[in-house]
């Protein structure tokens, strides 16, 4: 639950974000990727180690984030506006505006991956290991799954939200390489 509010707290920061513009920043640009990124990771990885999706599934996974990445990165191209203003240096800032879309996806395949995993699977299963250890101490509250389903039934719903949700973590990375390669060649072309 702490994880999931501070997502929450930066789904909302970063949509804010995007609505109004902001400086680029290619340190937190990178940190909001990974952690958007490990969340997706994490549960994408408790699909495989309790919820019985196989794990040949991890191929066309990775293709998914990857196509969603490229898609993502040119349609981020066309739609990002990026404006270049004059600091206290002498020199410009870039801020970007934009992308709202491909955050507001992420959230989405986020909301039901999550509503997913308690439906079917319970927060007792969502494990750190193989030996199916919860990190934590051993007062946490265990919630049960709050729908009984047959296990095809189970992967196929973590399949298709597995699948929701690596789009979204693919679309937040296109976006993110396309905001740090325009920075990165403004940051050149002021060099030449």
């Amino acid at each position: 639950m702490f994880t999931l509010v501070i997502t929450t707290i930066m789904i909302i920061f970063r949509t804010k974000k995007a609505i109004q513009g902001t400086k680029v920043n290619v340190k937190k640009t990178i940190i909001f990727s990974a952690y958007f990124v490990a969340i997706s990771s994490f549960l994408v990885y408790n699909s495989f180690l309790v919820g019985g999706v196989p794990v040949v599934y991890a191929v066309p996974y990775f293709a998914v984030v990857v196509a969603a990445a490229y898609c993502s990165y040119i349609y981020s191209k066309r739609t990002l506006s990026f404006l270049k203003l004059p600091s206290e240096d002498g020199t410009s800032v870039i801020y970007v505006k934009g992308g709202l879309s491909i955050f507001l996806l992420y959230v989405a395949a986020l909301t039901i991956r999550i509503a997913i995993n308690f439906l079917f699977i319970g927060s007792e299963k969502l494990y750190f290991n193989n030996q199916q250890t919860i990190l934590g101490n051993g007062t946490a509250t265990v919630i049960m799954p709050m729908v009984h389903t047959d296990p095809a039934t189970t992967v196929l719903a973590l399949t298709i939200t597995d699948l929701l949700l690596i789009v979204g973590a693919g679309l937040v990375l296109g976006r993110n390489a396309s905001v740090l390669k325009y920075y990165y060649q403004e940051k050149e072309r002021r060099m030449s």
